[in-house]
């Protein structure tokens, strides 16, 4: 018996680390962690977005990745945040104050919206871009995700005009629970081998 809720609790934390070809919460504001790893031969690009932004104009976007990754039925995801105005597109949606694709436009790497930025004309719109090229096996490895970020001042911004860091590294929580359930998986590895 223990050998059987061992094997459970073992394919219950590696369900945990599959995709999720539906979209990603916040649990994407720091990057794509859970496919493999931001590689610089993967590139972000969003595109359409003006140096200075006119209230009473809605942008045509563009989000594309360019990846050596494989593709097949599933090819990428993103999560985007943005600190002023909004996103509109087909199969696009607004998940924990952030954008994501879902699983109906998950199967090609380059996405078409509409932003609408804010009414205000004095404000610095923000966008910060995580993106995935997967190789849609359905797990995460050998997937290759990247960033990008984007600063738009509107016409009276009076600040500094700075796009947002970005970092793709683990934070040392992130990385303390990676290890607990890497020990955790092992550890239940050779109880259920030994019974």
């Amino acid at each position: 018996m223990r050998r059987v809720l061992s094997l459970m609790l073992i394919l219950v934390i590696v369900g945990q680390s599959n995709a999720l070809p539906t979209g990603i919460d916040s649990r994407g504001d720091d990057g794509c962690l859970c496919h493999g790893g931001d590689d610089d031969s993967t590139t972000v690009t969003l595109s359409g977005l003006p140096e200075v932004y006119n209230s009473s104009i809605q942008y045509n976007i563009t989000l594309t990745i360019d990846s050596p990754v494989e593709t097949n039925d599933v090819q990428g995801g993103f999560r985007i945040l943005i600190s002023y105005g909004e996103i509109v597109g087909d199969g696009w949606q607004y998940l924990d104050n952030g954008y994501t694709h879902s699983e109906e436009i998950n199967d090609r790497r380059e996405w078409n919206a509409v932003w609408i930025p804010p009414q205000s004309d004095d404000e610095l719109a923000t966008f910060v871009i995580h993106a995935n090229a997967v190789n849609g096996d359905g797990w995460a490895t050998n997937d290759k995700w990247n960033s990008q970020s984007i600063a738009v001042p509107g016409p009276n911004y009076t600040g500094e005009v700075n796009t947002p860091d970005i970092s793709n590294s683990l934070s040392n929580a992130q990385m303390a629970v990676g290890s607990i359930a890497i020990l955790l998986l092992v550890g239940l590895t050779v109880i259920a081998i030994r019974d």
